[in-house]
């Protein structure tokens, strides 16, 4: 990455189809159909529904929030009890001093029903428009 030297950190991140580089980071689920891991994987899917583009979107959305909070999603928390909680429709805190566009694009990409969640050519949109904002 170019601006390496002011601090800048590449990320480089999958929803389940790399291997794990330590045991401290969770495993991969797998039913035979369909591999996931479980943080960044949407309400639809813990239903075993069927995929969607949009569910892509809502794991975006928890990368989003890893950004902003320098968090691992539910690094404490127990799958049963993640699970539960994402199906609830309840959300990890997003921290109040990013941009309240950048909350709010969080917000959307974690609809739990996908067809309130952006496109992807939505989402670039909402994107541009929290960039002009800063």
């Amino acid at each position: 990455m170019d601006r390496a030297y002011q601090g800048y950190t590449v990320k480089v991140c999958d929803f389940g189809l790399a291997r794990t580089r330590n045991e401290t980071t969770r495993q991969t689920k797998s039913n035979h159909a369909l591999a996931y891991t479980l943080p960044w994987t949407a309400p639809e899917i813990l239903r075993l529904e069927d995929y969607l583009d949009k569910s892509d979107i809502y794991s975006l959305g928890v990368v989003f929030w890893e950004l902003t909070s320098r968090k691992i999603p539910y690094y404490d928390r127990q799958d049963d009890i993640i699970r539960a909680f994402v199906l609830a429709g309840d959300r990890l805190k997003i921290p109040e001093s990013i941009p309240s566009t950048f909350r709010e694009l969080i917000k959307k990409c974690w609809a739990q029903n996908p067809i309130d969640r952006p496109n992807s050519s939505d989402l670039i949109e909402i994107i541009q428009e929290c960039i002009h904002v800063q």
